[in-house]
């Protein structure tokens, strides 16, 4: 196909991202949008020269049309399913906003239905495209690290609950932990190959957004930290925040039995600098420095180059869908921060650690 007709569902705040990087991508074009709210979808029409008999309010009859190939799911997390779900049995490819769902039973019921269609479900966490985590898994998936034992995952904002839909459990689902929380979770599994979560210990709060009037009404949570145990023995400290009193929970880290990653600035933690680990520097373009003598050391990387990690999703939504397939972030692997984040709940809930499973797809 010459160009790709996408239609647009939610026309809020991230529908204006979506809309503006598959034309700076190029090769994509809107030709519907549909929001539940007629002004609203009236009003991104007119912006985006989108003909008025392609605004829909419902995303059935959207659906409906022959010409779509794919669609933007833009609505809030507890809206996601089942316009997700009804494209994907329209036979359009679908990316999603993140996080997949604000329910485990929801992102299953997504994750069936992709795997049913044939179709494309990518899930939008573009940070998973970013030079350096592509490299660090490349690291695991090369056997550089060994098994990896512990790995812990933090992301902190010290003043940053959002509002709007973001804080009610009615259209988000849940707080910190959906909203930012899942690019953290994900970003993290995605290097550790997706191991399969098994038990999870946690707690979740609320108590600093509520002392300001603004986020009276909130019933999510702002802070959230979790013990997270593998099916392979390893283990994960998985830590979030919109609002706490420090500056940071930490960084991104994996202890293997032969070798740690950090990242961030991306480095290699190895009693010596190995020649497969030269080859694979060499093979991306990148520089290990220094050049350290044998025996313990730490080796940075230079040479990454400067992406924007938002165009390179689009640009591999659009290559999926030339293709059919398969979808550049597996749904099935995000179906795990679901799973994850379930058992975080009911953990909070039940004050104890919880078991969980993966369910059958």
């Amino acid at each position: 196909m010459d160009t790709i007709k996408i239609g647009i569902i939610g026309t809020g705040g991230i529908s204006r991202q979506h809309r503006k990087v598959y034309q700076q991508v190029g090769g994509f074009e809107i030709i519907a949008v549909c929001d539940i709210i007629k002004e609203k979808a009236l009003r991104a029409a007119e912006e985006w020269d989108v003909p008025k008999k392609n605004v829909f309010t419902s995303y059935n009859k959207m659906l409906e049309m022959d010409e779509i190939d794919g669609v933007s799911v833009c609505t809030y997390n507890q809206g996601h399913r089942r316009p997700t779900v009804a494209a994907l049995k329209a036979g359009k490819h679908v990316l999603c906003e993140k996080p997949m769902a604000g329910t485990l039973k929801d992102a299953t019921a997504m994750v069936r239905a992709a795997k049913e269609s044939g179709k494309v479900l990518q899930i939008g966490l573009n940070p998973t495209f970013h030079p350096q985590l592509q490299f660090a898994r490349k690291l695991v998936d090369e056997g550089v690290l060994g098994d990896i034992y512990y790995a812990e995952t933090a992301g902190c904002r010290r003043r940053g609950t959002p509002g709007h839909t973001f804080i009610h459990k009615r259209t988000a689902g849940a707080g910190a932990i959906v909203d930012i929380g899942v690019y953290n979770m994900h970003s993290a599994l995605y290097v550790m190959g997706y191991p399969k979560p098994t038990r999870v210990s946690a707690i979740t709060e609320d108590y600093i957004s509520h002392q300001d009037p603004r986020f009276a009404e909130m019933d999510v949570e702002e802070f959230g930290a979790a013990w997270i145990r593998f099916e392979n023995g390893g283990v994960m400290v998985f830590k979030i925040s919109w609002a706490v009193h420090q500056d940071s929970l930490g960084g991104a880290f994996f202890l293997g039995k032969k070798a740690g990653i950090s990242l961030g600035e991306l480095k290699l933690y190895a009693d010596e600098l190995s020649e497969q680990v030269e080859q694979l520097a060499e093979a991306e373009g990148l520089t290990p420095e220094p050049n350290p003598p044998k025996g313990m050391t730490t080796i940075g990387f230079s040479g990454f180059p400067q992406v924007d990690c938002w165009q390179i999703q689009m640009r591999k939504f659009g290559e999926a869908i030339r293709s059919n397939g398969p979808s550049p972030i597996s749904p099935e692997g995000v179906l795990l921060t679901n799973v994850i984040m379930d058992g975080i709940f009911r953990s909070h809930k039940l004050g104890r650690e919880v078991s969980v499973k993966v369910p059958e797809i």
